[in-house]
């Protein structure tokens, strides 16, 4: 069972990674008319979104990181085996993303080899302008190795750590 999941989501990350570019916010897209409200209406006070809680996590994708104590990512690509299924907190800077979609990231921390860094299940995605900056994130630490076909795609993308095993599939990113 757990083949065949690992089969769907690997699926499902190529096929997300081939579709077109989502298309940056239409920043001169007419607002659309809406139709005139009954008087009544416009005397009920309507409730602005909250700007500080929009504020307070610009730098956040995914889920939340918990608070769990942070792990090194030399520590984690020294014996990858001993985190394989474990989740975990690193850092580490940023040093590329995918530019079709912001699917996918590596991350190096300067002392170790490039991590690949999908995010989970494309249920989320980063900013394609991102590389360079540093990141927290948290996720499950896998060793898998690519397939031929992944791999390319993967290489077509800009990403360097194809012939790597080790992954940490993100549940969430933050931005520092």
């Amino acid at each position: 069972m757990r083949s065949g999941s690992l089969l769907f989501v690997s699926l499902l990350f190529v096929l997300g990674c081939e579709r077109a570019p989502v298309p940056a916010a239409a920043e001169n897209t007419p607002e659309p008319e809406l139709a005139e409200a009954p008087a009544q209406a416009e005397a009920e006070p309507v409730a602005e979104p909250a700007a500080e809680a929009a504020e307070e996590t610009p730098n956040q994708f995914g889920a939340a990181l918990s608070d769990r104590e942070a792990v090194a990512l030399a520590q984690i690509t020294g014996d990858p085996e001993s985190y394989a299924g474990q989740t975990v907190k690193t850092e580490g800077e940023i040093t590329a993303v995918c530019q079709r979609m912001g699917c996918w990231m590596e991350m190096n921390d300067g002392e170790g080899p490039t991590v690949r860094v999908p995010m989970a299940g494309h249920s989320f995605f980063l900013p394609r302008d991102v590389s360079g900056r540093r990141a927290r994130i948290e996720g499950e630490v896998a060793l898998r190795q690519l397939p031929p076909g992944e791999a390319q795609h993967l290489a077509e993308e800009g990403a360097q750590a194809t012939g790597s095993r080790l992954q940490i599939t993100a549940t969430g990113v933050e931005l520092l």
